[in-house]
């Protein structure tokens, strides 16, 4: 693939065709009249008409009165405003739990009209395979939808084992792929600031393809984010505080503003950003955002509209979204509305982040109201068992056993204070070689079950987390997606792993040896075939008894409590690790 494929969205266009339409000699096939129109280029916003011929702006007319006499249809506008096409710089399509063509019917009618997605989730979970079902899947719908090949799986080999292991023969097979416009998340950080082998050699996949490397470096900061940054990776989606933005645009990255059903750090990233002079850099992204948050509240239009609400200029915040995030990429004809550019629009009634009342894809209506107009019959998908965990036969095997004499217990806490969990050793009862946690309710059991065929498994105890009774289970649980458990009760636990095989992955609350609440996620145990207005209330009824036996804890809390490539404490399948020495830590260690 050469860069010169991937920097146009629309491919073959006819310019002669083009031309003859702006000049009269052919009809334009659209006229958008009486709208007042954003442009993102020079932060103006004036009344004008814009015609559209083959997909394309080819004229914008300043002024209401001016028209296309020959246009073949014509809309108006109504005075509303006319803005681009929004675009999602990382998204991570399995978190919403839907597959790509239901995620586009749920982000369509919310003015998403292009996103650039990491697929490492499912590829975890299948490998090469997933990616390319994400691929094809993704073709079922007009969603402009490009993908990334993903280069840590598992994000931190050695530290944890997932259904499949990526090197630099399986990134440049995926950059090779129609629809695959660089390398995702470069998530280790640590190996890849230390020009670690394994890293250089699946960057030099994504360099000599002369594609975008996306980066990924929490609190990486100095010689070590500069070090990083030599290596290839070109942005950031993980600042956490003003001064983190500010150094990394510094340094020259890209840096993705987030709000996220995981973390918000809009706030604090987007007040360094707002002391810039400049920020030709800086655009905005949902990377893992839930079914019911885009059913309820919208998708990037819900980022735009808060980093408006936190201040931000309501044209630079669309032009972040847009303009900025096309540019991000290297896309000459996506992000603005002017001649030469794909006409990829929305119609709204206020600069807020507001749902649109129209979107348009390449000139043609997709959405009006909040209802897709385009619609087809979703597709049947044939599921395939991703989940095994026969090994675990009975309760005893979620027992935390200890050793014998007087030890201390290795206890997670859950982000204590700060965004990352720590782990301290505790002095707890051990009553029949085991660890007694039934005097402590602010303490619970952590396991994380390997479900990609190696019989392993790690425990250990976590405090604060919530769970005061049962067991919570689910196959969601970046990144391998292993089977990750909190519980008080072991008998609850094993019912929850029973029902997580029946379902074929998903998420189950188990009680008093009665399942309390269950979600099906039976593609790759991370998705579901169910569109998002049926999937949403699954969700919402899952969350809800989430949250009240885990004391307001939100969903998803546990799916990163595993997430290797993070700092703090981390539980994998083969340990407690230091995320940031990546070193295994015992369990027990005698009292002092």
């Amino acid at each position: 693939m050469e860069k010169e494929d991937i920097v146009k969205a629309l491919q073959n266009t006819n310019r002669s065709r083009l031309i003859e339409a702006v000049l009269g000699k052919r009809p334009v096939d659209l006229t958008i009249e009486n709208i007042r129109l954003v442009n993102v280029i020079t932060g103006e916003i004036y009344p004008a008409s814009v015609d559209i011929a083959d997909g394309m702006v080819v004229m914008v007319r300043e002024g209401n009165t001016q028209t296309c006499p020959n246009a073949l249809e014509h809309f108006d506008g109504e005075g509303r405003y006319l803005i681009p096409g929004f675009i999602d710089t990382h998204v991570h399509v399995e978190s919403t739990m839907m597959i790509p063509e239901n995620f586009a019917r749920a982000v369509l009618p919310y003015g998403t009209t292009t996103v650039i997605s990491d697929p490492h989730e499912i590829a975890n979970v299948m490998g090469v395979e997933g990616i390319l079902f994400m691929l094809e899947n993704a073709k079922k719908a007009p969603l402009r939808h490009y993908m990334l090949a993903s280069p840590c799986v598992p994000s931190v080999p050695g530290m944890e084992d997932s259904g499949s292991l990526f090197t630099e023969k399986e990134i440049g097979f995926l950059l090779d792929q129609p629809g695959v416009i660089g390398i995702a998340e470069l998530m280790n950080y640590v190996d890849i600031s230390h020009d670690d082998e394994r890293m250089h050699r699946i960057i030099g996949e994504g360099i000599k393809r002369g594609v975008f490397l996306q980066g990924h470096a929490p609190r990486l900061s100095g010689s070590l984010l500069a070090a990083y940054r030599l290596a290839g990776p070109m942005s950031d989606h993980e600042c956490r505080s003003a001064e983190e933005a500010i150094e990394k645009t510094r340094m020259g990255m890209h840096v993705n503003l987030k709000t996220s059903s995981l973390s918000n750090h809009l706030p604090e990233a987007l007040n360094g950003v707002k002391q810039q002079r400049w920020n030709d850099n800086v655009s905005l992204c949902t990377d893992d955002v839930h079914a019911q948050v885009i059913y309820t509240e919208g998708h990037l239009n819900r980022v735009v509209g808060r980093a408006i609400a936190y201040g931000a200029d309501p044209v630079e915040a669309i032009r972040f979204a847009t303009y900025n995030a096309a540019r991000e990429y290297g896309f000459e004809d996506l992000g603005a509305i002017a001649p030469g550019f794909a006409a990829d629009m929305q119609l709204v009634d206020e600069l807020d982040g507001r749902r649109p009342s129209c979107v348009w894809m390449e000139g043609k209506m997709i959405s009006r109201e909040g209802i897709l107009i385009w619609e087809q019959e979703p597709s049947y998908i044939e599921y395939q068992s991703t989940v095994h965990l026969s090994y675990l036969k009975e309760a005893q095997d979620f027992l935390l056993k200890a050793p014998s004499g007087d030890m201390e217990t290795l206890v997670i806490h859950s982000r204590c204070d700060g965004p990352f969990n720590k782990a301290y050793y505790e002095k707890l009862p051990i009553v029949n070689h085991c660890v007694d946690l039934s005097g402590n309710p602010d303490l619970a059991y952590v396991c994380v079950c390997n479900r990609h065929g190696k019989n392993q498994k790690t425990i250990s105890v976590i405090r604060g987390f919530g769970v005061t009774s049962g067991a919570f289970a689910a196959t969601v649980a970046h990144d391998c997606h292993n089977l990750v458990m909190i519980y008080r009760n072991p008998e609850d636990a094993l019912l929850a792993v029973r029902q997580i095989e029946e379902m074929g992955g998903g998420m189950v609350y188990a009680e008093n040896r009665r399942i309390a609440a269950s979600l099906p996620l039976p593609v790759a145990g991370i998705m579901s075939s169910l569109t998002c207005d049926k999937l949403a209330p699954q969700v919402e009824a899952m969350e809800q008894v989430v949250k009240e036996r885990c004391n307001g804890n939100w969903l998803l809390k546990h799916a990163t409590i595993c997430l290797a490539a993070l700092p703090g404490t981390i539980i994998t399948d083969k340990g407690v690790m230091d995320g940031n020495s990546r070193k295994f830590m015992d369990q027990f260690r005698t009292n002092i």
